[in-house]
Parts: structure tokens; C-alpha cells; sequence
């Protein structure tokens, strides 16, 4: 299992595995070598930790970007914009399997046309209902079983259980309330809370997120700045979504130094090396780099 990838300079392999792939015909593949596609990010990061190869995706330089090139070195093939594949090259390369998530389910008649197709019924975005991990850990079951990969599958789930043993460890328990957000505009921003990947990492090392209010089925809600005033809270900026120019226009925002966090001067900054609506993959990325920066900062 990989809780980092590494990096090997290949920026652009996945770009010339997939051109590679259209002069191929399906014929030379075996079984285990044809693709798993899928059009879910989260399902990919968890293909790609259980060694899948390769996996058809689209939205390949997205990925890569919130992903922070961690995968930039696996066998990657770029099928087209995840909302509009090119079913030419995927009937071509005849994926072995065509993993979808529930809110995909539209798409399972056409998919079935172009390889065996299975909708993963435990995808943990897909509703409210139950505790986060006990569904992260069924999905990440299901799709090992539909991959050949159970063994793979209950590896990772106790290796990410240790990591996250090690990393609480590491944290002297006196960290502040915290809010998980990602910059919108100079007056609005996303707020993570109950539903994210964000707020069962929190929980999971025993730390308090500050946001109690409604969120949608990604975890996240828009607020205005003014709504975050009172919030004594430690801001967490996920930087991957941050609009160009931004940091610049908030510089001399008003509303934006009386936050409290931007008052002490204790915000913390962590580039996106994690999927925001991701799997284990990206929930020990971002645990990894936030225990990391509360440590840095004299907090655990």
C-alpha cells in the first residue's frame, strides 16, 4: 500500500499511455493487464492504492493537480472529461471493469455495453446514513472484491487504522477548534463539517471541528466571512481551490484580518495533495499533513 506516491518526473505518462492505448487493439490485452475505468476520482485513488494497473479515468491533469502529482508515475489512461468520456477508445481498450458511483447510475446501460459494469452500493458520498469510517471501509472492501484485490483491500484499511494510531499519538490532545475551509471569493468560502472526509479525519485523531452546521452530501457548505466572526476557531485553508489572486485581494480585505484565526496569525496553509471528496488515500494524506503542521506549530 502507498500512503505516499512517490514522485519519478513522468508529468505526463498517463497522456502517452492513453495515445498508446489507441494504437493498441484490445486483443493484445490479457484479462488482468485490460483497464479498470471508472469516472470517480475517489474510486480511483482507491484503485490505484490496491495496485490496479492501469486505470482509465478521465479528468487526468485535474486529478494530478488536487492530487499533487502523487499518482503522476502509475499507469494512468486519460479517457476524456470525466462528465463526457470518450467511449470510442474505452470500447476499444475493453476495460476488464467499469466501477461507478450511485449518483452515476444513469450511465450503467451504456457502460454495460463496453465492459462489465458494477455500481459500488457502499460509495461513502452517497447519502447520510451511518458513521463515515464504517462506510469508507465497506467501500473500500466492495471495490477489492470487484478488482480481484480483497487481500489488497483489507491490507489498506488496517495500515490506514495504524497510521492514524501513530499519527493521534503525535498530538498532545490541547489543539484548538478547527475549521476546514477552502477560499471561494474575498467574502465566501467553503466550511467542511458533518459528511466530509475533512470531519472524520478530525474525529479520527480526536480533534474538534468548529463548524455544527448543515452541510450538503460532499461535507461542505458556502458561507460568508461575516458568518465565521465570532468562530474562535483555527482557520485550515486547503489551498488547491484557492481562485488566482486571491491571497493577494484578501491581503487587504478588512473582514478578512478580523477573523479570528488571521488576528493570531495561526492559520494553517496546506497545499492539496488530497481529493476533497476522497478516500483513504486522501484521508492519510491530510491527516498526514495536518498533524505535521499542528506539530510544527508547538500544537502536538
Amino acid at each position: 500500500m502507498h500512503l505516499r506516491g512517490k514522485w519519478y518526473g513522468a508529468r505526463h505518462r498517463s497522456a502517452w499511455f492513453g495515445l498508446l492505448l489507441m494504437v493498441v487493439s484490445a486483443a493484445g490485452w490479457t484479462e488482468t493487464s485490460r483497464p479498470v475505468a471508472t469516472f470517480d476520482w475517489g474510486i480511483a485513488e482507491t484503485l490505484l492504492a490496491l495496485d490496479v494497473a492501469p486505470v482509465a479515468m478521465g479528468s487526468v491533469h485535474a486529478f494530478h493537480d488536487w492530487t499533487g502529482d502523487t499518482y503522476a508515475s502509475s499507469e494512468i489512461i486519460d479517457v476524456g472529461v470525466q462528465t463526457l468520456p470518450n467511449l470510442e477508445l474505452l470500447d476499444r481498450m475493453s476495460p476488464r471493469r467499469i466501477l461507478l458511483p450511485p449518483r452515476h447510475r444513469h450511465r450503467e446501460a451504456l457502460m454495460s455495453r463496453l465492459g462489465k459494469t458494477a455500481r459500488l452500493d457502499h460509495y461513502p458520498y452517497a447519502g447520510s446514513e451511518g458513521d463515515f469510517w464504517p462506510r469508507m471501509r465497506a467501500f473500500t472492501e466492495e471495490a477489492g472484491e470487484l478488482v480481484g484485490k480483497a487481500p489488497e483491500a483489507r491490507r489498506l484499511i488496517r495500515e490506514t487504522a495504524e497510521h492514524f494510531d501513530e499519527l493521534a499519538s503525535r498530538l498532545n490532545g490541547q489543539a484548538p477548534p478547527l475549521l476546514v475551509v477552502q477560499l471561494q471569493d474575498e467574502r465566501h468560502l467553503r466550511v467542511y463539517g458533518e459528511h466530509s472526509l475533512f470531519q472524520a479525519v478530525l474525529e479520527r485523531l480526536g480533534l474538534k471541528n468548529a463548524w455544527q452546521g448543515s452541510t450538503n452530501q460532499w461535507g461542505y457548505t458556502l458561507v460568508g466571512l461575516d458568518e465565521l466572526l465570532t468562530m474562535e476557531a483555527r482557520l485550515v485553508i486547503i489551498e488547491g481551490a484557492l481562485p488566482v489572486g486571491i491571497e493577494r485581494r484578501l491581503s487587504s480585505s478588512g473582514m478578512w484580518r478580523l477573523l479570528p484565526s488571521v488576528r493570531r496569525g495561526d492559520t494553517i496553509v496546506l497545499s492539496s495533495s488530497f481529493w476533497i471528496a476522497g478516500t483513504l488515500p486522501s484521508a492519510n494524506r491530510f491527516a498526514e499533513a495536518l498533524v505535521e503542521a499542528l506539530a510544527g506549530a508547538g500544537d502536538g
